[in-house]
């Protein structure tokens, strides 16, 4: 499976940019940086879904075509070598484009720090609501890191924080007022999955198949302050998910009991028409942990030479 193309802009109709910038300026002159925050967010389980389109008048044709897939055979273990060396090779690259990295215990440290909330890792992001448990993603901080990190909003999707929450960019914007080094927090979230397929008048098809990819990639910097006519806080965001062409899986369709070697059917896993009526099958993508690892270190290195590729252009 390949990763499918985003658009954007009026009535969708514009592909997205590789990278989004927010705030061109807040990257401009950046020369020594603090990594003050690195998460990777690993999918667990996802619905996938092609709809049937609907006529204004005659018999309605449209279905739709739901898959449910879930991920097995990656334990936490594997999650967090695969985080602790994304950050190594993060750290590396940054200093491989002239950046130099000061330690992150000079923010941590530092007194515009001191009553950041912080939370504790792995950290689940249920996304699934309530009638179904597939939608779940678990965040990982770097051993390098340890296991609390404060979350700015920008890294998980839909995160409010909660009570209790204290926003880490107010430390950033004293810490680099104070310092006048700027930080930068990633976030990755790393998919297992990816779907093809039709939406037409006759119903809908719907073809899912095993794909590593870095499905949301977000890089912020912090100098100063933010506000309205602030240039202190920016950001750069995948506009792309980017994919890997590596295998790691064998496939099960639960909904029937049949294995799917990957030899075989490397991206498809099953084809399912609607006509006027809805269909739902279940998958397993039982995952092989170093294949897996491999095709995650993958697309993570490319999503972080895309990020800070556009980045030293920016400085």
């Amino acid at each position: 499976m390949k990763a499918e193309s985003r658009s954007g802009g009026f009535l969708g109709l514009a592909k997205s940019a590789d990278v989004e910038v927010q705030t061109p300026k807040a990257f401009a002159g950046a020369g020594r940086l603090v990594v003050g925050g690195f998460k990777i967010g690993f999918n667990d389980s996802k619905r996938l879904q092609k709809k049937g389109q609907s006529v204004s008048f005659g018999p309605n044709f449209g279905g739709r075509s739901t898959g449910l897939v879930k991920l097995e055979g990656i334990t936490p273990d594997v999650r967090q070598r695969i985080t602790d060396q994304a950050y190594e090779d993060f750290v590396k690259a940054l200093a491989a484009r002239g950046y130099e990295v000061v330690s992150r215990e000079v923010f941590t440290g530092h007194a515009a720090y001191a009553g950041v909330k912080e939370y504790a890792f792995p950290y689940e992001d249920d996304q699934s609501g309530l009638l179904s448990s597939y939608g779940v993603a678990t965040y990982y901080s770097p051993s390098a890191i340890g296991p609390k990190q404060a979350i700015f909003r920008t890294d998980v999707p839909k995160f409010t924080g909660g009570f209790g929450y204290s926003n880490p960019l107010g430390a950033v914007g004293k810490f680099g007022e104070t310092t006048g080094i700027p930080v930068v927090y990633v976030s990755y979230l790393v998919d297992f999955a990816g779907a093809g397929g039709t939406e037409s008048l006759m119903g809908s098809t719907l073809q899912v198949g095993q794909l590593m990819s870095v499905d949301r990639g977000v890089l912020g910097i912090g100098s100063g302050q933010g506000g309205t006519f602030s240039d202190k806080i920016g950001s750069l965001t995948l506009g792309q998910p980017i994919g890997s062409e590596i295998a790691f899986a064998m496939i099960e369709d639960t909904s029937t009991g049949v294995a799917v070697g990957v030899e075989t059917a490397l991206n498809l896993l099953s084809t399912m028409t609607g006509r006027g009526t809805n269909q739902t099958r279940e998958f397993v993508v039982h995952a092989d942990p170093d294949k897996y690892a491999l095709a995650a270190r993958d697309v993570l290195v490319k999503a972080g030479d895309r990020l800070m590729d556009k980045m030293v252009t920016l400085r």
